[in-house]
């Protein structure tokens, strides 16, 4: 019960910390050209290399699971990998992530509100929120729900560590 308690605070708490105390990364001081059209994506924040990685590195794990492609998931994913999704069953690690691929529900979803917060260099805070629609006759029809995710690297390769879902109503 501890070790639980202790990953669910973990989960919850680092992302205020790592925002209170977040360093400017290198690639966010150097100095910006002047935009030369004055449209919003112009005027956007350069994105770091590390914000990009992982947010496709998370979209490909979605389409993985939304095709119900478990051995692609899988390669995502630490091997002490564990999530709490919304539903209230507690942790999951990923050998029963990787079960419950299969019967994978939602027929569409919309990741959006991308945000990364640096930890170290092989450790990052990633959290984002996804739109879910589940196939008419489904009990529930529509799902939106705040995603926390600890991405680590690991001999090289960033992968997945833990999986915190809020539902937003």
């Amino acid at each position: 019960m501890k070790k639980r308690l202790g990953w669910s605070c973990f989960a919850l708490v680092l992302p205020c910390l790592a925002y209170g105390q977040q360093q400017p990364l290198a690639a966010d001081m150097a100095p910006r050209a002047t935009p030369v059209t004055s449209s919003p994506a112009a005027n956007a924040p350069v994105r770091s290399k590390l914000a990009e990685m992982l947010e496709a590195r998370t979209r490909a794990a979605w389409a993985a699971f939304k095709k119900k492609d478990k051995d692609s998931y899988a390669k995502f994913l630490t091997e002490e990998f564990q999530a709490v999704e919304a539903d209230g069953d507690g942790e999951r690690t990923k050998a029963k992530v990787l079960r419950e691929v299969e019967h994978s529900m939602y027929s569409d979803y919309l990741l959006q509100l991308f945000q990364v917060q640096p930890i170290d260099p092989d450790n990052a805070m990633l959290t984002y929120e996804s739109s879910m629609r589940f196939p008419g006759g489904s009990a529930v029809r529509f799902k939106r729900i705040f995603i926390s995710e600890w991405w680590t690297r690991r001999n090289g390769e960033w992968k997945m560590a833990r999986y915190q879902e809020t539902p937003v109503r």
